[in-house]
């Protein structure tokens, strides 16, 4: 134990490995399982859809994985270069188009991107069962989301992508478990990954380059699994590296909670606050879109009757996500308006209305052009919730307001709502009986099975 930590108690982040060594399956409760098993299902249903974009091609050129394998990538045993790869691969993928999970509050994490899928790679290469897949999982999260958390959200005023920052540290975390890591080794590989994240938010302000966003959770979940295999080595790194001089949280911070690093740790399960997406969209932009289809199947009208539209957003909203004009098509997903104007005009529960087209649409770009974005009527600077006032063309005037919508921790996905979810991202695609298989992965005895159920 350093000088440090004999006066003002363990480093954040050895608290959190001894949490992540002890953990133990049969003392999780249903509800936490569940949202892993969840959180799974919902990674494999976006990366399968993600493989078709020319970004998660080229992203898979550069690896030395079987283009020809199909939409799971072949981890051969004994190949760490090539673990390291399918999750690159498959975090690109899972995140290729605004649809893969987070948390609610946002704690700017992308779980199924950065913890499940190189969780499944790794995984895959052990032959681990499908219960410590799902414990890896777990721990993945319960760290990462704490250490989200902390960081206030303040990264990304900075101009960083923050779950590009927080990924490798669930990653890691989720492969360790897998590795059977001891707490020494899990603050090394804590240590590790704190030097490994990236990812800026430049792409959402350029004329271009909007491609690069979809890279940040892959190299997110391919760090986590380097800093996982080098701390399985013997190589170290600083267990002072999330709340020590220097450390993440004093790096990319302008304000941060160190508290929040092991606040409740083991006590509450941060998996619980899981978020599942049903619009290709930037998060922000959900509560908008749910809203606005609402009110126009409950009064019946459509994107042509709208005469103009204002609402009530939080501070991120207003300083990241209100360009009109997108550029691309990615600037178009992370921008609210637009991303609303999409909404009154396409069904955005199927993602393959979200295309080129939306950004010359006559429509949809009327519609973006006379939105007006103001702050919260309440003084609200922080959240997901909207304040929306419809003007239509005959002279009515709607106005509701929404914190919540499906997907939400309040309001999560049923079973039959995450099938139907992953029958759409799926069915271009021939996974034989995988959901089922995924669906019941507690009573799987090697996650390579997976592979010949999506056969």
């Amino acid at each position: 134990m350093s000088h440090d930590e004999m006066r003002n108690g363990p480093a954040a982040a050895t608290t959190l490995a001894q949490f992540a060594a002890a953990l133990r399956y049969e003392a999780l409760p249903a509800a936490v399982i569940e949202r892993a098993t969840h959180c799974l299902i919902d990674a494999i249903g976006c990366a399968i859809y993600g493989a078709r974009f020319p970004w998660s091609r080229i992203a898979l050129e550069q690896t030395g994985l079987d283009a020809k394998a199909g939409f799971l990538p072949v981890v051969r045993a004994g190949s760490p270069g090539a673990v390291r790869e399918a999750a690159l691969v498959w975090g690109t993928r899972a995140h290729a188009f605004e649809l893969d999970s987070l948390c609610k509050p946002s704690a700017g994490v992308h779980p199924g991107a950065t913890v499940a899928l190189p969780a499944l790679a790794m995984a895959y290469a052990l032959g681990s069962s499908g219960r410590d897949l799902l414990k890896a999982i777990i721990a993945g999260c319960e760290v990462m989301f704490r250490i989200g958390t902390s960081t206030l959200h303040t990264p990304e005023r900075r101009g960083f992508h923050a779950p590009g920052l927080n990924g490798p540290f669930g990653s890691a975390i989720a492969c360790g478990t897998l590795l059977g890591f001891s707490a020494e080794q899990f603050a090394n590989a804590l240590g590790i990954a704190g030097s490994l994240g990236s990812g800026l938010l430049a792409f959402s302000r350029a004329s271009g380059g909007g491609m690069v966003k979809r890279l940040h959770m892959g190299r997110a979940a391919e760090g986590g699994v380097l800093a996982a295999q080098l701390a399985s080595g013997g190589f170290d790194g600083p267990n002072t590296v999330l709340d020590g001089k220097l450390g993440f949280l004093q790096a990319v911070c302008d304000e941060s909670d160190p508290a929040l690093l092991t606040a409740d740790l083991g006590k509450v399960w941060k998996i619980e606050t899981l978020c599942l997406k049903q619009f290709a969209c930037h998060i922000t932009a959900h509560a908008p879109v749910h809203l606005l289809r609402t009110l126009m199947q409950r009064h019946d009208f459509g994107g042509d009757d709208i005469a103009g539209l204002r609402m009530g957003a939080s501070e991120k909203v207003l300083s990241h996500h209100t360009a009109n004009a997108p550029a691309d098509l990615m600037q178009a997903q992370y921008s609210v308006p637009y991303c609303t104007a999409m909404g009154a005009y396409r069904d955005l529960l199927d993602p393959d209305t979200v295309a080129e087209d939306v950004l010359t649409d006559a429509g949809i770009r009327r519609l973006a052009a006379l939105i007006e974005i103001e702050p919260r009527r309440d003084g609200t600077t922080k959240g997901w919730g909207v304040d929306m006032t419809v003007s239509l063309n005959d002279g009515r005037t709607l106005d509701e307001s929404i914190e919540d919508f499906p997907g939400c921790p309040s309001m999560p996905f049923s079973a039959e709502r995450l099938r139907a979810k992953f029958s759409v991202l799926t069915r271009s695609a021939n996974t034989g009986p995988l959901f089922e298989k995924l669906t019941h992965i507690e009573a799987v005895e090697d996650v390579r099975m997976l592979w010949n159920a999506a056969r």
